[in-house]
């Protein structure tokens, strides 16, 4: 089989690993640990998992995609999909340091990259019964928000998104939410429009709920 081309490329203010890799060649493998995801740059993606025996095609990506991000999510997250090269295409690999850095430096960016990650994670797990660590799924989710001083969203586009994302109902987010509250992480309420919101008390929350948790 062809190898994998590995280079290192200057991406906005910092160096990622860049990969070239050739058609028909697998990324990753449904049922992999993963610890990074991929940002696609050139080429072509196609995304699919087993159901029922079977192959079934979740997505095909263009650029530019973000894919395998559920290990940047997720505790122990093992890959719910296979990633496989349809053409000669090029990544951007993407650690969670890779990522919270870039969102340092480019805080503007932070909603499309929550809108991107809530997208794909929907289209990657569907076929999912569940979703291992959703608490700290949910966490680690609005702890990209805090870290980056987005410190209010909306309430009940955050508790769909996050049970569409997760596999799981409003309810359990919402009792994971309510729980971060009575930790005095978060307060939940209503703006000046009398719509409800999530007010993120903590700019470090995962920090905070694993010293908690120690």
């Amino acid at each position: 089989m062809a190898q994998q081309s590995i280079q290192m490329k200057q991406v906005s203010r910092g160096n990622y690993l860049m990969r070239s890799v050739l058609k028909h060649n697998v990324i990753f493998n449904e049922g992999t640990s993963g610890d990074a995801a991929y940002i696609l740059t050139e080429g072509k993606i196609e995304i699919s998992g087993i159901m029922e025996g079977h192959k079934k095609v979740f997505a095909v990506l263009t650029p530019i995609s973000i894919f395998g991000e559920m290990a940047l999510v997720l505790d122990e997250g093992i890959r719910t999909a296979t990633a496989i090269a349809l053409e000669d295409s090029k990544v951007i690999v993407v650690t969670k340091n890779d990522l919270l850095q870039f969102m340092n430096e480019s805080p503007k960016v932070i909603s499309a990259i929550i809108t991107v990650l809530v997208s794909r994670l929907k289209s990657t797990t569907k076929k999912a019964m569940k979703v291992p660590s959703i608490g700290m799924g949910v966490v680690r989710t609005l702890d990209l928000f805090a870290i980056n001083g987005v410190m209010k969203i909306k309430y009940d586009t955050t508790v769909k998104s996050l049970a569409d994302t997760f596999v799981t109902t409003p309810e359990n987010i919402e009792s994971y939410i309510h729980g971060l509250a009575d930790q005095k992480l978060l307060v939940v309420g209503r703006d000046r429009n009398d719509t409800r919101i999530i007010r993120l008390r903590e700019r470090n929350l995962l920090r905070e709920v694993l010293t908690r948790k120690n």
